[in-house]
C-alpha cells in the first residue's frame, strides 16, 4: 500500500511540473518582450508539446518513477527561474 502512495505522489508531482514547463514554454512562445527567433519560437512550441504530452502520459499512467519526477522538478525549476528574471528585468 506504501508504495502505491509514493508512487502515486511521484506522478502528482510530475504531471504538476511538465505542466508549468508547457506553460512556461507557451508564455515564451507568445510573449511580445521577448525577441526570440522563429527558430527559438518553434523550439519551444516543440518544448511546449512534448511537455503536455509528457503530463498526458503521466496522467493516463497514474504513476511516475523518481527519475521521472526528479527530470520534471528540475525543468520546472529552470522554468521558473527564467520566469521570474524576465518578469523582473521588465518591471526596472
Amino acid at each position: 500500500m506504501d508504495s502505491t502512495i509514493y508512487l502515486t505522489l511521484w506522478a502528482v508531482l510530475a504531471f504538476v511540473c511538465w505542466l508549468i514547463v508547457a506553460g512556461g514554454a507557451a508564455l515564451a512562445v507568445f510573449a511580445r518582450g521577448i525577441k526570440d527567433t522563429t527558430l527559438e519560437r518553434i523550439g519551444l512550441s516543440a518544448v511546449c508539446l512534448t511537455a503536455t504530452g509528457v503530463a498526458c502520459r503521466v496522467f493516463v499512467a497514474g504513476w511516475a518513477s523518481t527519475g521521472d519526477a526528479a527530470l520534471a522538478a528540475s525543468a520546472a525549476f529552470y522554468v521558473a527561474a527564467v520566469t521570474a528574471k524576465h518578469v523582473r528585468s521588465h518591471k526596472q
